[in-house]
């Protein structure tokens, strides 16, 4: 057939298949989103964490009792910012890198107590000795600290656990919904004697099973490889990372509930699990982002489940400390679940 077409119709033909294509592009707004809005957003968020313009600024903890003297002796430039804390909150915040060290008070005169191995260490030493009026080595000491900020591994792993939990959930389960009732199984499966919550009960308990060994194999890579350790209870830690569990579960029966077309279950995964990948503090924290972007963030499962799984496993944080988090989580999976069920489609 090619060889009776004139190079003119040949040309004209390959233009109008190129026409075609380029329309079909264009009319799913799917495709469009994750060619074009998609990489706009990612850069966006990332240049709001990173990009934005910060102040050098340091923050030293000091007690309560202290908190007076301390401001009168290194008052606040602009370069320093001093919070007052009690002494277990102290060492927490510490762990968590979220003040360059402490400052208190000894024989009248006022004592640092930093880590000088750290760039962030030498920087804090620098601004005090000026807030304090450039009297370095004299009348302000520098001490260790009661307690050093976590490496980067102790930060990254309960972070990744987290990722894998919501990943593990919201693909294993909600994609594996979706992909029943593309593929019509769904139906057949109601048409059988079991109750349709035993139908899904059943992916979710499939799922279930193997989430243990994927996220023990991860954990165990991090503590003989990067040296990661436990400093709380393992069974607070296992008991977050089951409260996260359900929480994406009922992400991921949300997504599935009414979900028609391929392309679309593809989409509605990629968006519920990508925007919390880049702002939930896994890779590094999400107090980068601007204030006003704090309290979304902080309310985001991902972000809950990753923050409870460090207060753990980096702060020793107790019961108490992490009952926040684990109602935040249970509210996201009774909350999702619920709704999905009343929206979800068995055709």
């Amino acid at each position: 057939m090619n060889r009776n077409l004139t190079p003119a119709l040949r040309a004209r033909a390959v233009l109008l298949l190129t026409r075609a294509h380029l329309l079909e592009f264009f009319r799913e707004p799917g495709i469009l989103f994750w060619a074009f809005g998609f990489p706009l957003l990612l850069s966006w968020a990332l240049g709001l964490a990173f990009l934005t313009p910060h102040r050098v600024r340091v923050t030293l903890l000091v007690s309560r009792t202290d908190s007076a003297a301390m401001r009168a002796a290194l008052p606040d430039t602009g370069s320093i910012a001093l919070r007052a804390m009690e002494a277990p909150e102290a060492m927490r915040a510490l762990r968590r890198g979220e003040a360059a060290g402490m400052v208190g008070e000894k024989a009248g005169s006022p004592v640092l107590q930093l880590d000088t191995t750290t760039q962030e260490g030498n920087l804090a030493r620098l601004l005090a000795d000026r807030a304090h009026g450039g009297k370095a080595g004299t009348d302000l000491r520098v001490e260790a600290p009661q307690a050093l900020a976590g490496s980067y591994a102790d930060f990254l792993f309960p972070g990744m656990l987290a990722l894998g939990l919501m990943n593990g959930c919201v693909w294993g389960i909600g994609f594996a919904l979706m992909d029943l009732r593309l593929r019509k199984l769904l139906r057949l499966f109601a048409a059988t004697p079991l109750s349709r919550v035993d139908i899904l009960l059943s992916v979710v308990l499939a799922r279930g099973a193997t989430l243990p060994l994927e996220n023990l194999l991860l954990w165990g890579f991090g503590v003989l490889v990067f040296g990661v350790a436990m400093h709380g209870s393992a069974l607070l830690f296992a008991v977050v990372a089951a409260s996260a569990a359900a929480a994406f579960a009922g992400l991921g029966i949300l997504g599935a509930s009414r979900v028609q077309q391929t392309q679309a279950a593809y989409g509605i995964i990629n968006a519920l699990t990508i925007p919390m990948t880049i702002v939930s503090g896994i890779f590094f924290s999400w107090t980068r982002f601007p204030v006003w972007l704090h309290p979304i963030v902080g309310a985001l499962p991902l972000t809950l489940a990753a923050d409870a799984l460090r207060s753990v496993s980096s702060e020793g944080a107790g019961w108490l400390q992490v009952m926040p988090k684990l109602v935040g989580l249970w509210a996201w999976g009774i909350g999702c679940s619920t709704l999905g069920l009343k929206l979800f489609r068995w055709r």
